[in-house]
């Protein structure tokens, strides 16, 4: 974890995810996100208090929350044949 924060990494590209955390560790990334799940926490925590940054997981999901929530463009109905049959 200290190596990650202090942009260190040996065996991870480096990112600060726990991805990396867990490559760094030598141990599964399921492995740390199911029994060591205080560890995935202190590290989101010190990500943001030691290296004032958000979580890349944390950026991403905000990034999709904000594209989600821009309204969309309103589109046309498709007219299908039936729609154009002449009236009785």
């Amino acid at each position: 974890m200290n190596r990650l924060l202090a942009g260190q990494a040996t065996t991870s590209n480096g990112s600060l995810t726990v991805v990396a955390l867990a490559a760094e560790a030598g141990v599964h990334r399921m492995a740390l996100l199911k029994r060591h799940a205080d560890l995935k926490i202190e590290f989101y925590e010190r990500v943001r208090n030691e290296t004032q940054q958000m979580p890349e997981v944390e950026r991403r999901l905000r990034d999709t929350v904000i594209k989600l929530r821009k309204p969309s463009p309103i589109r046309e109905p498709r007219s299908t044949s039936s729609d154009s049959s002449s009236p009785d």
